[in-house]
């Protein structure tokens, strides 16, 4: 009995952030009990001045005021201050114990009084006794300790007292009392275990809230992060340059990007291997991170054996020039590996803001162009974008010039690349992938042609056209497969352009649940508002929406999930390291998880070997799409191999065997 009243009455000190919760309650409570106390307390000396005795109405009085303005100064001077844990587990459990002496003080001094005064005076006082209890009792409850201690002390010696009057009305005074301090008890401890529960589920959202911080930070910097050398990725390297387009809007100051491109990279990887060819990759990295002050040149690795500088302080184009030839010069020395050694050479392409261009996209577009050109013209020195190669630019005019007099019905066709369903072992869906050929250029590529429309404002039309020629075929597939299509930043800008895309599949009678539309996550964020309505626009009509090339652009938990999206689709760059480099594998577990947490769907893209193929269904994926299970198919050969499909799904175990 002893030891389980000593263990109610213990403030422990292993619940550093109940007791941190208990403290904060009693700073803001224990103020307003000392307050409520006095003006009870002068409140009886009043009406006692002449007939009770100095010592009971001053003396006391005065104490209990020096004393309740030392305690109420401590409380208000810790309420913003930094204190430790051993001083707030001290400052309860010294409450703990004065709380004693306080029931004494209030029940013994209101008691002495009972035999001054009239019957009026009486009552007054047992009012006084219990309106003080159950108020400092409730300024209490936070510590259960203090607050039965102070009911129970209270309320058994004002009883004991009242009993022993041997007076009716005062015995069943006593008797109320008593009953009302066990209820009043039991709603105080029933508080505070609630209050108790609210501080662990408090504390228990916290370290969730900080988990998931964790995971989102690490996921950002993997997002961030080149797995192979430790470098920026594109993402970063992007990024940055934003920032330094801000920096330049405040200040006007300039910077230079310049890109670099291992010459003879390639045939290391044929020769020696790919371990060989990450062993340059990380050596390439050490170099010119070693070369150049990190605060003042970022470097990044781009993808494959491509690298970037981001120079913040660039100078005049002398001191630029000599960066880069110092760079390249650094490429030059040997690389050793444990398979050989090889000898490579760098190119670099440099493009310097504003001058070059006065946005982030197109300044790295003319930094690409310079290393194109130097790769052609110039191979292994750096060359400075200028207005010889804007007026080579102009000439790529011919290829919108060409697609202005196109006939697109005539001209574009449309191949599609299917999605394998790990699980069900058959085709999920098809990805229609636009493709031109011109009577006067030939086959262009998708991205030029794309581009090229999005430049000249024919995206619009492009889009309805290749929609069109996909729906039509869609539209004989088997009921279950879905078709995606590719929407462009422009036809996320209104609803206008989806609006004619779903009256086109409706029209030709495909169901809106068997289409998805893929988005860029950098076309979403080119004007987030205008995208989320087209999004709850697609979703709204039954159509799903896929976020295409997953990992290039943003990919940041903190828009991810306010999007409307039904599937993620993995960029192939997560991929193509996948087998040799464990990082990129803890990247695609990452956003495993991450799908499934969110429960949307996962499509791993760039499958093309045996051995990634292995290592993603291992990891849990459940959709890819790659050269791995198809090429994209000409329409003719996609219905002849849904066909296929379909008859060996129906055909019974053993027919073919028996065949």
């Amino acid at each position: 009995m002893l030891h389980s009243l000593k263990s109610f009455l213990a403030v422990r000190e292993d619940d550093s952030e109940l007791n941190r919760a208990r403290y904060r309650a009693l700073n803001r409570q224990i103020p307003l009990m000392y307050g409520i106390i006095l003006i009870n307390m002068f409140m009886v000396a009043g009406t006692h001045l002449s007939t009770a005795p100095v010592v009971l109405t001053m003396v006391i009085p005065a104490i209990v005021l020096f004393f309740s303005i030392v305690r109420t100064s401590i409380h208000l001077r810790n309420r913003n201050k930094p204190l430790s844990d051993d001083y707030i587990t001290h400052s309860l459990r010294k409450t703990v114990l004065q709380t004693p002496v306080l029931a004494l003080v209030l029940s013994g001094w209101g008691l002495a009084f009972y035999q001054y005064g009239n019957a009026e005076q009486h009552a007054q006082v047992v009012f006084f006794i219990g309106v003080t209890t159950f108020v400092c009792a409730f300024c209490l409850m936070h510590l259960r300790q203090s607050a039965m201690m102070l009911l129970f002390v209270v309320a058994a010696v004002t009883c004991i007292f009242l009993v022993s009057s041997r007076q009716f009305v005062l015995m069943a005074i006593a008797l109320n009392m008593a009953v009302i301090t066990l209820v009043f008890a039991t709603l105080i401890l029933r508080s505070e275990r609630d209050f108790a529960h609210m501080v662990v589920q408090e504390k228990r959202q916290k370290k969730q809230h900080i988990r998931l911080k964790s995971l989102n930070d690490e996921n950002k910097r993997l997002a961030n992060t080149d797995s192979l050398t430790g470098l920026a990725n594109r993402r970063q390297f992007l990024a940055e340059i934003d920032r330094c387009v801000l920096q330049h809007e405040r200040d006007s100051s300039e910077f230079v990007v310049a890109l670099l491109d291992l010459d003879g990279f390639k045939p290391v990887n044929d020769v020696f291997g790919h371990p060989a060819g990450d062993q340059v990759l990380i050596q390439t990295a050490d170099r010119l991170t070693g070369l150049f002050d990190a605060q003042q040149v970022t470097v990044a690795r781009l993808g494959g054996d491509e690298f970037g500088l981001l120079i913040r302080t660039p100078g005049a184009d002398e001191d630029v020039m000599a960066m880069a030839n110092a760079a390249c010069q650094k490429l030059r020395e040997t690389y050793r590996f444990e398979e050989g050694s090889a000898n490579l050479s760098a190119t670099a392409g440099m493009a310097r803001f504003p001058a070059a261009a006065n946005t982030r996209s197109l300044l790295f577009d003319r930094a690409d162009y310079a290393l194109y050109f130097a790769k052609q013209n110039s191979k292994s020195e750096p060359v400075f974008f200028s207005h010889e190669h804007e007026r080579l630019i102009f000439a790529n005019s011919a290829l919108e010039q060409a697609l202005r007099h196109a006939d697109l019905e005539k001209e574009m066709s449309v191949e599609f690349q299917p999605v394998l369903d790990l699980e069900r072992g058959h085709t999920k869906g098809l990805e229609a992938l636009a493709r031109w050929y011109s009577p006067t250029l030939g086959r262009i590529r998708p991205d030029l042609f794309i581009k090229a429309a999005e430049n000249i404002g024919m995206i619009g039309r492009l889009t309805e056209v290749l929609f069109r020629k996909a729906v039509a075929e869609a539209r004989h597939w088997p009921g279950e497969l879905t078709l995606s299509f590719n929407l462009s930043a422009t036809s996320l800008t209104s609803t206008g352009p989806i609006m004619r895309l779903l009256s086109i599949a409706d029209q030709a009678g495909l169901p809106m649940n068997r289409l998805i539309f893929e988005i860029t996550e950098s076309a979403v964020m080119n004007d987030f508002d205008s995208s989320m309505e087209v999004l709850n626009h697609i979703r709204s009509s039954g159509a799903h929406v896929a976020i295409d090339d997953f990992g290039t652009g943003f990919s940041s938990l903190a828009y991810v999930h306010r999007l409307p999206i039904d599937i993620l689709k993995v960029d192939r760059s997560f991929i193509r390291d996948l087998t040799l480099n464990s990082r990129s594998a803890n990247v695609l577990r990452s956003i495993l998880s991450l799908c499934e947490n969110l429960e949307i769907g996962c499509i791993v893209e760039g499958v093309e070997t045996q051995e990634q193929f292995d290592l993603v269904c291992d990891l849990g994926g459940q959709l890819i799409q790659g050269y791995y299970y198809s090429k994209p198919l000409s329409a003719g050969d996609t219905h002849m191999v849904l066909q296929i499909e379909a008859e060996t799904r129906l055909s019974p175990p053993g027919s073919q065997a028996a065949g």
